[in-house]
């Protein structure tokens, strides 16, 4: 849930920065994303992975707007 806002706040703020800044912001968000779904399944047991779908759904919004980001002529 956390992670969440925080995706959601990177995305606001996005507009306000430059192109350069958007880029290197969303791939910190996704490395971020991803460390923080691979920490949640490596604490839990394979047969309670419900409780990292949140994680899991952050860190591919995540991927999603570096993806974006990334797709917008910025190299």
């Amino acid at each position: 849930m956390r992670w969440a806002a925080v995706v959601l706040v990177v995305l606001l703020l996005s507009g306000c920065t430059s192109p350069t800044a958007s880029l290197e912001g969303a791939r910190t968000q996704l490395l971020e994303a991803r460390a923080d779904y691979q920490e949640c399944m490596n604490g839990t047991s394979g047969e309670v992975v419900n409780q990292c779908e949140a994680k899991l759904v952050a860190a591919d919004d995540a991927e999603r707007t570096y993806r974006n980001a990334m797709s917008g002529g910025i190299r």
